[in-house]
This record gives structure tokens, C-alpha cells and sequence, in this order.
């Protein structure tokens, strides 16, 4: 069922009707009260993708001088996982080599975990060490130290990233058409059917509601319990991340082209006009403008309103998502092999660093400065 963008959110009832409601409880889209694994934007470290369960893909710290390589660390096959940092400056990253990673802050390995197959996905970090990932062995896994914690299967392959909510439930997606919410013992809590797989990963808003982004062209927004509350169909798959933006926005990037601004009622506040399909998850900075990239090569600032600050080409496809820090640098990186520091007002490039490889992996920014990113040619790259 095809639902124009103007249709908005469609409760239950609605689907099964084929009319829209009036509207969708405002407090839904509000801004958002930060969980307890991530405080939002002031935690200065990366427990998982995108940062925060937000997907604000910010950090406050400050840059304050040009990134200068520390270290580089070898995997044994492509790195299109974005890392994540602990506290203590540990680094976590999947490779197409089947292996979690966790390398010390200096670059020498703490330990890696096998699984069965490809990692894909961002692992996300909890408060007591547990790290959080899939696999496209159809699992999900939990683990410390580098010792298995257990195991959940997901009935297909995943590269969805999981996320942490406040009370421990641990969010993420499958290609088994299927949204899990597991708890920190391994119990699955509830599932949450979709027409097709969840490639994303979930975003957390207020009073429990979760949303989440699936190849049947939809964002779903799940209450309490699993309930589903709300769809809103877009005019493409929905693969990259949704991000709560300024203002409490719901940010939606498509493969129809366009970066959708969902607004408290679902309706569409604005559409950026379509150009190629985005992949790339928007990042959010603090007056509500959207960092993003394009299959067109390009990256693009987008203000609260829709207004385009501005767009950058590079040499191939943005796939990978922004990390912004608080002067204002945006980090991204292009299929080109490079990654690019950018001005938040102008789009200048400030800095660039090529790997050897395209960089489809999302830059995340550590407690001490550090700027992460893994690259296809297998490597993960450090930079202070």
C-alpha cells in the first residue's frame, strides 16, 4: 500500500480503514529525554552509532588543531562497521573478516570475538562493558571482555545497529522483516513485524515510543510494549538511520532522494528536493541544521526549515554518516577512500586524509579528541 507523503502517520485502525486520523499524540516527536546510556551530546565519548539514541551524531568536544594520524590498525577484510568508543578510550569495530575488535586507545588489540559471519553493524557499548552487535550470521551478540555473554537469534542476517535504551533494552533491527527489543539478560521482549527488513538503526524518543526506518519504504513509530503507533511512507527504502532534530523533528533520509522533516502529527514539515538516494544518516547540530550525504557524491548542509546552507562534492558516493564536534567540524567520509573535515558554514574542506580504501564507515569522535573511521581496505584509522 502506497501512501502519498502528505498522508502522514497512519494509525492501526486507519491502515485497516484506509483513512487518515486527524493527527498523532503531539508527545510523540517532542524533544526527546535522553537515555541513560547516552546522555545526548554531552557525553564526551561514542558508546554507539550515531553517538546517542538520538542519532544526534554529535559530540561537544572541541577540535583544536588539525587531526594528525596516531595509528592504524589491520583487519582481516573491509571495515564498513563505524566504531564505537568507550569511556576509557577503547575502540570497538566490526570487519568483513567475521571478527569484533576491540582495540586499546593506542592501537594495539585488547581482543576481537568470531562470529559466523560478516559484521556490518555499529556495536554499542553499556555502562558495564557489555558490547552489543550483529552479525549477518543472523545473531545479535552480547559481549565482555571478549567472552561471549549470549546470543540472540534473529531469524535472518542483520547489519542493523543496535541501540541501548535507558532501562537496558537492547533495539535493533533484522532482515527477517522483524524489530527486536531484547533485554540485558538476552530475553526478547517483544518483535515487531515490518514489510520488509529494518537495515537501520532504531531511534529513541520520549515516553518509550521507538522509531525505526524499513525497506518497505516506511518509518514505523512503536509504543510501549511493541504496539505499533504510527507509519509513514516515503517514496524509497528507509536504510539509513532517523535522527530526533531541532525543534523535535523526525529526520528521514530515503532512496527516493529527499531527507524527509517529520513533524509532532507525522506531517511533513519540510522534504529536501530529490537528488540520489541517501544512505547516509543525517547528523544534527545544535540550532537543528542536518549534515548528510548523497549517492550523488555529494554532502549537504540542511537548515531547520529545508533551506540547503550548502553542498560539497566529492569523488564518489556518501554513504557514511557525519560526526560533528563542537567548533563546528563536520567529519564524513566518501567512497573516494577519503575523509573529509568540513566548516559548518560553508562547507569548506579544512582537512582531508586518503586511506586506501572508500570509506563507507561513519567517523566517531572519543573522550580525548580521537576521530575513528574504518575504510574499505581493511583498516581502521585513528587520528588526534
Amino acid at each position: 500500500m502506497r501512501i502519498p507523503a502528505a498522508a502522514a502517520w497512519l494509525s492501526l485502525a486507519a491502515l485497516a480503514v484506509g483513512c487518515a486520523p486527524a493527527g498523532w499524540p503531539a508527545y510523540a516527536l517532542s524533544a526527546p529525554a535522553a537515555p541513560a546510556e547516552a546522555r545526548a551530546a554531552d557525553v564526551p565519548y561514542w558508546p554507539m552509532f550515531r553517538h546517542d539514541g538520538q542519532h544526534s551524531g554529535r559530540n561537544t568536544l572541541r577540535r583544536t588543531r588539525t587531526p594528525e594520524l596516531r595509528w592504524r590498525f589491520a583487519t582481516g577484510g573491509p571495515v564498513t562497521s563505524s566504531p564505537a568508543i568507550a569511556l576509557d578510550g577503547t575502540v570497538y569495530v566490526g570487519s568483513l573478516d567475521r571478527h569484533l575488535y576491540a582495540i586499546h586507545e593506542d592501537g594495539r588489540l585488547a581482543w576481537r570475538f568470531e562470529t559466523f559471519g560478516s559484521v556490518t553493524s555499529s556495536p554499542a557499548v553499556a555502562a558495564d562493558g557489555t558490547v552489543y552487535f550483529t552479525s549477518v550470521d543472523h545473531h545479535l551478540y552480547a559481549v565482555r571482555g571478549g567472552a561471549l555473554v549470549w546470543s540472540v537469534e534473529l531469524g535472518n542476517c542483520s547489519s542493523s545497529s543496535p541501540v541501548i535504551a535507558d532501562d537496558g533494552t537492547v533495539l535493533v533491527g533484522s532482515n527477517a522483516r522483524k524489530l527486536y527489543a531484547i533485554d540485558r539478560g538476552g530475553r526478547v521482549l517483544y518483535t515487531v513485524e515490518g514489510g520488509a527488513g529494518f537495515n537501520g538503526s532504531p531511534v529513541l524518543g520520549r515516553h518509550g515510543v521507538v522509531f525505526a526506518g524499513s525497506d518497505d519504504h516506511s518509518v514505523v513509530a512503536i509504543g510501549a510494549g511493541g504496539a505499533l503507533e504510527g507509519r509513514f511512507v516515503t517514496g524509497g527504502a528507509v536504510r539509513g538511520s532517523v535522527a530526533l532534530g531541532g525543534g523535535g523533528t523526525l529526520l528521514v533520509p530515503s532512496y527516493d532522494g529527499s531527507l524527509y522533516a517529520l513533524g509532532p502529527a507525522g506531517d511533513v514539515r519540510w522534504r529536501t528536493p530529490p537528488t540520489s538516494a541517501i544512505e547516509s544518516s543525517p547528523a544534527v547540530d545544535e540550532d537543528g541544521t542536518a549534515y548528510f550525504g548523497s549517492f550523488d557524491g555529494r554532502v549537504y548542509a540542511v537548515e531547520r526549515g529545508g533551506k540547503q546552507r550548502w553542498a560539497v562534492k566529492t569523488g564518489g558516493p556518501v554513504v557514511s554518516s557525519a560526526a560533528v564536534t563542537g567548533d563546528g567540524t563536520v567529519f564524513i567520509g566518501s567512497a573516494d577512500h577519503g575523509l573529509y573535515a568540513l566548516g559548518r558554514e560553508d562547507g569548506a574542506v579544512r582537512w582531508a586524509f586518503r586511506t586506501e580504501g572508500p570509506v563507507d564507515s561513519s567517523p566517531a569522535i572519543g573522550p580525548i579528541g580521537e576521530i575513528v573511521v574504518g575504510s574499505g581496505d581493511g583498516s581502521v584509522y585513528a587520528f588526534r
